[in-house]
This record gives C-alpha cells, structure tokens and sequence, in this order.
C-alpha cells in the first residue's frame, strides 16, 4: 500500500470513525459466525454492508465525513470511502485478506473499475489494487482487540443491528444489492 495514504483513526474511545464502522462489521460478521472465520467476501458486499448497517444504527448521520455511496450504471453500489479505508486497515494490520477459492462475481470488478474512471484522479489510481481473484478479508488479532473494545462502548440498538451482517453476508449478493438500493438516495452514476 503507498505510504501516501493519509491517517485514519482507529479509535477504542470517543467517537465512531469510518474505520470503525468497517472493523465493527468484520467482528460482528466473525463473531455471530463461530466457530467459522468467515471474514467479508469482497468490496461490493462490505460497501452494501456498511450503506446498510450504518444507516440502520444511525452512524451515517454521527460520523463525520460518512461515506459516500454511488448506484452504479450497472445496478450495483459502490463507494471510493469503504474502497479507501478497506486499505487502511489492512496497511494498519487491522484486517488481513484470506485465501479464497470462490469466483469473482463480476459487480466486484465492475464496481472497481467504476470509482477509478469516475471518483479517483488518474495520478491517485495505482493506489487502487484490483485484485485477480476474490478477496476475502478477515480481522487480525490486533482488529478483533480494538473491536471488542468498541462493542463495550456500543449501545444495544446498535449492537442488534451489527449482528445482522452475519447473515447479510450470507445473502447471495443480487438480494444485497436489492436491500442496499432500497438505503440509496443518489441516482445512477455517471
């Protein structure tokens, strides 16, 4: 990852950031899913689950510079945000990508290839890997201390409403889409 991606907050007091909402949503997926380590199977599903989840616990209304999601052309939901801070937490060693022997579903690299041509800077694109084959991405140790850290300080409601992303990321990902869409108040992408 360039050394050129600028700090993002990892917090265990005060305030939720971005990164935190991302690292809850791999505890919760992980921790509802023992003794499986399932972790997240690739960017569109973390994007539908962070418009989904961070809008039904309200963090998309607290946490300052929230992410920003696009409906693509295609029918899908992408976001540079998730994108952005998915690599800082595996440069922070928070998450880690697993092995994984699944397909890659077309809407990841279609989704990808939409926020480079449309949201990156050309100069800014080669910080934007595009795997070759399916990432799945789970916590390391040092994420699962900093998200248990975070479910102590969480309230009920919004503990309820992480535990439903272990089964959202069990959906197939059309019916992900389809709950997604339903959050999205922007109209298809360029």
């Amino acid at each position: 990852m360039s050394s050129e991606v600028p700090h993002s907050n990892i917090t265990a007091v005060g305030p939720m950031h971005r990164g935190d909402l991302l690292m809850m949503l791999y505890w919760f997926v992980d921790t509802n899913a023992v003794p499986d380590v399932r972790g997240i199977r690739g960017l569109s599903r973390l994007t539908r689950l962070a418009l989904i989840v961070g809008h039904e616990t309200g963090l998309d209304r607290e946490i300052q510079n929230y992410f920003q999601f696009h409906a693509t052309p295609e029918g899908g939901v992408a976001s540079q945000g998730v994108w952005d801070e998915l690599l800082r937490l595996r440069d922070y060693q928070i998450v880690t990508s697993l092995p994984s022997e699944e397909p890659m579903p077309p809407e990841e690299l279609g989704e990808r290839r939409y926020i480079l041509k449309h949201h990156v800077p050309e100069h800014e694109q080669k910080d934007y890997p595009m795997p070759a084959e399916l990432e799945r991405d789970a916590l390391t140790n040092k994420g699962t201390f900093f998200a248990a850290k975070r479910e102590d300080q969480m309230i009920e409601r919004r503990i309820q409403a992480f535990k439903m992303a272990a089964d959202l990321e069990q959906l197939p990902l059309a019916e992900l889409t389809a709950r997604a869409l339903s959050y999205l108040s922007v109209p298809a992408g360029r």
